[in-house]
This record gives structure tokens, sequence and C-alpha cells, in this order.
């Protein structure tokens, strides 16, 4: 769509010259025109703004140079001239970084250079540099109309869409596109209720989604946390007592393994270990060790702290023995336990422990009587998002799904390369509305 209003805009900025009587030149308007165009409207007003600023800078600026040749610099030294319009470059960017408008400079440039060398040696300067400012300001002005403009669609914002994220939101390369990420923030602008659900940790969530301007908590830690992006804050959480966690964490001592106890002190995670004992344990605690959003701690966990989970991770055997043991606990009815394969290390499986009342299902449930919402729409690609959809009025899955997740016979997608889940949230947004489905 950016690519088309650009070109909208430049269409009306020749309409424009044709109905002005051909004066002036659209060139100017039409460059204007193509570099305020922004992916955002809001973009849009702050760099007309700047453009609009450089333009009177530097179309006066011209306007003063072209009196100051005439006067003062001798026709057919064509070289004085070029250095005396080199020169004023110099004064005209310093003058935009002091007034804090560095973003300026470069229309500042091109609006005084468009007066100062392309003018004709009998032409009026002051008419001449009026025209410049004008062909320049009517640029700038048809690119913010053509980007604000847009046609009356019904948009349905009570429905909440929860995607999960690998294999999904994310692409391939395990990034999220530049349309999803600029589709997104338009529609959550107007009023789109999107949430994440995903069982990553904070650490590294926010390098994925920087640049999105999430408006709602995203669900994270497989339901256990949601977290505030604006205010990065950790909001609901569902913990597990003291005693249930060192139940737990004892199975874990007996068998002589190492285990990963994740706590909340003072809005930062807090992550308890002891010996690590196999080489992805090392490769887990050396790549976050050092991220600012939590802190790592060798040693116990401190008494009466609550605990949001505990994780573990070694080969197949040792998880489900690890799994069969904690269910034969009295405390077993207070938690729920999920085994997973470690998509980064073949061969190796991640046991995670949480409070029952930890779900991707009851955070969903809850966000939906907190916001009034009707509906709710589920995107998922992995058996773990089984529950997800299950919360959902309406499941998609994408073509790259886990084929336990197909087998529930949802609506399906394309896949995860093509952007499919953002263009998906914008149908419905923008056009469809759902009856229930399961």
């Amino acid at each position: 769509m950016r690519i088309f209003k650009t070109f909208i805009a430049v269409y009306l900025c020749f309409l424009i010259y044709l109905l002005r009587g051909e004066q002036g030149s659209p060139f100017y308007s039409t460059i204007a025109a193509i570099l305020c165009m922004q992916p955002y409207v809001a973009n849009s007003f702050k760099v007309a703004m700047n453009r609009t600023v450089g333009t009177f800078i530097g179309g006066l600026t011209g306007l003063a140079l072209l009196i100051f040749e005439r006067n003062f610099i001798p026709v057919g030294i064509p070289a004085l001239q070029y250095f005396v319009v080199s020169l004023c470059i110099i004064p005209l960017i310093y003058f935009t970084v002091t007034i804090k408008k560095q973003s300026a400079s470069y229309i500042t440039c091109v609006v005084f250079l468009s007066v100062a060398v392309t003018h004709g040696a009998d032409v009026n300067p002051l008419i001449f540099a009026v025209d410049r400012i004008l062909d320049t300001l009517i640029g700038i002005f048809v690119s913010l109309g053509v980007n604000a403009f847009h046609l009356p669609r019904r948009k349905n914002r009570k429905i909440l869409f929860v995607t999960n994220l690998d294999g999904s939101l994310l692409n391939s390369s395990g990034e999220i596109s530049s349309y999803s990420r600029i589709r997104l923030n338009t529609m959550m602008k107007q009023g789109a209720l999107v949430t994440i659900a995903t069982t990553r940790s904070v650490e590294t969530l926010l390098p994925l989604l920087e640049g999105i301007e999430m408006r709602l908590p995203i669900i994270i830690m497989n339901g256990a946390v949601r977290y505030d992006l604006k205010k990065r804050t950790y909001l609901a959480c569902k913990k597990m007592n003291h005693e249930t966690a060192e139940t737990i964490i004892d199975v874990f001592a007996k068998r002589k393994l190492n285990c990963f106890t994740t706590t909340i002190i003072n809005d930062v995670l807090h992550v308890y270990y002891d010996e690590l004992i196999n080489p992805v344990e090392e490769l887990i605690y050396h790549s976050k060790k050092r991220l600012p959003e939590q802190s790592y701690v060798c040693g116990d966990l401190p008494k009466d702290q609550e605990v949001l989970s505990i994780m573990a991770v070694d080969q197949l055997e040792t998880i489900l023995a690890l799994k069969t043991e904690i269910e034969k606990l009295n405390i077993a009815v207070d938690v729920n336990i999920e085994c997973y394969p470690d998509e980064a290390h073949s061969g190796y499986y991640f046991i995670e422990i949480t409070s029952i009342q930890a779900s991707v299902k009851n955070a969903i449930i809850e966000m939906k009587k907190q916001y009034a919402i009707s509906q709710v729409v589920a995107f998922g690609n992995m058996e773990r998002n089984q529950e997800m959809m299950n919360a959902a009025d309406y499941a998609y899955v994408v073509k790259n799904a886990a084929d336990e997740l197909q087998d529930m016979e949802p609506a399906m997608i394309g896949t995860n390369d093509s952007d499919i889940v953002v263009k998906t949230i914008a149908r419905h947004f923008y056009i469809k509305l759902l009856a229930n489905k399961k």
C-alpha cells in the first residue's frame, strides 16, 4: 500500500501542476511526495512538519543567496558562484542541528540547491524562490493527505486475536517480517486486540518484538505470567507456593540433577540453579546470564519465595523419569507438568512445571473478561498450542503445523513465511464477522 500510495501522491502532484497552468516544476513536488510517504500516518505527520520547516529554511536561504549573487558576485565566474553555494551548506546543516531539526537537514539542502543552482539568470529571484517553496510544500501535503486517507471500514474491536510466536507469527528465519510489523502496528492503533501466547520468557522475547507496539499484555511462560511490554512489568502471575516448589526441587536433588527455578523479585526474573550437569544446560545459561531482563543466581531458593516455574533439560529417558516421579507426589494435583523437545538440540527435551492455575487457556479466559471480548481467534502450529485452540471460538493452524495439531481439524491457512497470520487477522478485524466454531 505504501508503494501504491506513493504512485497516487506523485500523480496528484502532476495533476496539480497542470491545474496551476503548468506553473512551477512538478519535479520538486514529486520528490517531496516520495520522501514524505511513511509506513505510518503518525510518522508522515512528523516527517511533513520537518520537511515544511526545512523547505522554508532552504527556500529563504536560497532567495537570500540569489540576491547576494546578483549584487556582489561578478558574472562569468561559475567557480566562485559554486564555491559560495557549497559554503552555504555548512551553516544550513549547522542551523537545523542547533534548532534540533536534524531530520530536516536533507530537505533544507535540497530546497536551497533547487533555488540557488537551477534558477535562470533573467528570472525574478523572489518569484523563483516562492515557486520552489510552493512546489515542495505541494508535494509534502499531497503525500500527507494520501497517506492519511482511508476508506471507512467496520472494525471488529471485540475480537481477541491470540497467536503463537515460533512457527506462526515468526517466519522460518525466526523473525517477524517488516510487512507483519507495520500491518500489526496499524491495526492495533485502530483498536485491534492482539496478544501473543508463548512458552518464551521475556529475555528472549523482547528482541523479537522490537518495533511492535503491543497494547495488550502478552502471555508468556506457558500462561504463568502476562507481561506488559510498554510498562515492562509482570502481571497476573500464577505462582506455586514455596513448599510445593521445594518438594519438586528435592526430586531433582535426589537424582543429582539441576533445575532452573524462576521467581520474580522487584519486577525482575531471578533464576536459581545448582551445578550445571549437561552441555545443553551450560549453553542455555551462558546464552542468557548477561541479559538485563533476568538475573541468574547459583544457590538455593530463598525461604518463603513463591515460584513461577521449574524447568530442566536432559535426555528423554531422564525427563520422562522425572515426570513420572513428580506425578506420584501429593503435590502433583497443584501443578502442571509439560514435556516437549528442545528444537535447538537434537535428543534433548524440556520439562517445565508450573502452578495448576498457570495455563494459556486460563489467561485467555481472564483477558476475555477483562476486555469485554465477544470472541477469541487463535493461531498456532505446534502440539503445545492445543490448549490455546480449545480456548478459542475460532482456530487456525498454519500449513507448517505439527501433525497432532492438524488432527484437531481447525481451519488451515498458509505457511508462516507468507505473513498469513497477520493477513488473516486483518481480514477478520476489518471485514468478517465470525460465528462461534470449535
